[in-house]
């Protein structure tokens, strides 16, 4: 999949808004904006590469499961002077991470 249609996939895919704090490569914290099926939205005070692969670990609010994905960042966006916004799109999900997201998605749909 190229990154225009990695971008219009994460674009179509309804998003839930989430605030948790995300281990980047194992050595930095970010938070979260939102998250869909498809990808992640991060806010970070230093920008990713687009097309760069990342490896993040999250909790899902009320789960006591650590999530755990690689994901590649489709695009870095400069929002203020100080913070970037990161979209990813999730690359390699184990089953049961998988599972784990379902799961939240159909508990938290509007």
């Amino acid at each position: 999949m190229d990154s225009v249609n990695e971008k219009k996939h994460i674009e179509r895919a309804p998003r839930i808004p989430l605030d948790v704090e995300v281990n980047c490569n194992n050595t930095r914290f970010v938070y979260s904006k939102n998250i869909s099926e498809t990808g992640i939205a991060l806010i970070s005070e230093e920008p990713l590469d687009p097309n760069q692969f990342v490896h993040l670990k999250f909790f899902l609010p009320g789960n006591p499961r650590q999530i755990n994905v690689f994901a590649k960042v489709v695009r870095t966006d400069q929002v203020s002077d100080h913070f970037y916004e990161i979209g990813l799109v999730f690359w390699d999900v184990a089953v049961e991470d998988k599972t784990e997201l379902e799961k939240f998605f159909k508990h938290n749909r509007a």
